[in-house]
């Protein structure tokens, strides 16, 4: 079974992803949220470590992605 996404956050992924077609028909929701949590390290955080605007916005979809899809 596929990940369940909603519209918004599948246009995220598209716009920060080149493989976004693949994440979006992932089976396992970890396909997802590992790349993500990665680039939320890698760009959204600030000089003092605070989430920046894009990094809060980033982690509220990790977020939902995450409990939109527990088991």
């Amino acid at each position: 079974m596929m990940v369940k996404l909603r519209e918004h956050e599948i246009k995220f992924l598209k716009e920060n992803f080149k493989n976004a077609d693949a994440l979006i028909q992932s089976e396992k929701v970890n396909d997802i949220l590992d790349p993500l949590d990665e680039l939320i390290v890698y760009q959204g955080f600030d000089e003092d470590y605070d989430l920046n605007e894009w990094g809060q916005k980033a982690q509220k979809i990790y977020d939902d992605i995450f409990y939109n899809n527990e088991e």
